[in-house]
């Protein structure tokens, strides 16, 4: 089975073939045939579809955005915040949050996340070696 999040939805697709879209408490199956001919029918209107991103992605371009993390613990908020906060929107969840100590991580490390492109985060406290300082 495969699932892809778009956003609002999600697309299954399972071993039978059978497309699944669900999300906001709908949900939707398409035999195969039907998801091929819903393909075909799609590929047809990308010059339409692909107008409207453009759109949309220039018009966010100006706005601020506000990005939430929620780890394992907080999901029970998920719910809550989604109908409080209007249009906001799930990205694919992030799998493993891996943490180091600032001075066991060389250059050749930091070129390797800059190289994969993995976002990454010093912490401000640790760049700040007098952070706990007394004075």
């Amino acid at each position: 089975m495969s699932e892809h999040i778009l956003g609002k939805h999600t697309v299954e697709l399972d071993e039978q073939g059978t497309l699944t879209l669900y999300g906001a408490g709908t949900q939707m199956a398409l035999a195969y045939d039907e998801a091929y001919k819903l393909l075909i029918w799609l590929y047809r209107q990308r010059t339409t579809l692909s107008k409207f991103v453009q759109e949309d992605a220039q018009q966010q371009a100006g706005e601020k955005q506000l990005e939430i993390r929620l780890y394992q613990d907080d999901l029970d908020h998920l719910d809550e915040l989604k109908g409080t906060i209007p249009g906001l929107q799930e990205r694919r969840p992030a799998v493993k949050v891996l943490d180091a100590r600032l001075e066991t991580v060389t250059e050749q490390a930091l070129r390797l996340l800059h190289e994969l492109r993995l976002e990454y985060i010093v912490h401000p406290l640790l760049e700040d070696h007098d952070a706990f300082a007394q004075g």
